[in-house]
C-alpha cells in the first residue's frame, strides 16, 4: 500500500520589485573593492597609496573639535585616560556611564560636550 504525499504548496505571490543600483555606485563600489584588494607593485607605490592618506589625517586635524562624542570601549586605564584627555581639552561629561558585560569583558561608555565659550560682555 503507497501512501499519497500531499501536494508542495505554491509560493505566495509577493509584489516586492527588485531595486535597481545605479551603475555609478556599483562601479565605485567594484573600484573601491579592486583597490583594497590589489597589491603595491614595490616601494614607489606603496608611497603613493600611503600619501593620500596623511593628507586625509592632516585635514581631519584642522577641523573644529565636535560638540559631542561618545567615548567607548573596554573599562580599563587606557578608557580612563582617554575620558581624562577629553576633559583637559575642554569636554564635560554629558549624563552617566553606562557599562556592560559581554564575554567576560566589561565595556564602559561615556558621552561627552564640548564646553561653551563665554562671551565677553560689551562695556557701554
Amino acid at each position: 500500500m503507497t501512501t499519497a504525499k500531499p501536494a508542495a504548496k505554491a509560493a505566495p505571490k509577493t509584489s516586492v520589485k527588485p531595486v535597481r543600483i545605479p551603475a555609478a555606485a556599483t562601479a565605485a563600489a567594484r573600484a573601491a573593492k579592486a583597490a583594497a584588494t590589489s597589491k603595491p607593485a614595490g616601494k614607489a607605490a606603496a608611497k603613493a597609496v600611503a600619501q593620500p592618506v596623511v593628507a586625509e589625517k592632516a585635514s581631519a586635524e584642522k577641523q573644529a573639535p565636535k560638540a559631542y562624542r561618545l567615548l567607548t570601549g573596554i573599562d580599563d586605564e587606557n578608557f580612563c585616560a582617554r575620558v581624562s584627555e577629553a576633559l583637559a581639552n575642554g569636554y564635560e561629561l554629558y549624563g552617566s556611564p553606562s557599562i556592560t558585560a559581554n564575554g567576560g569583558k566589561i565595556y564602559a561608555a561615556q558621552a561627552i560636550l564640548l564646553k561653551p565659550v563665554a562671551k565677553k560682555k560689551k562695556k557701554k
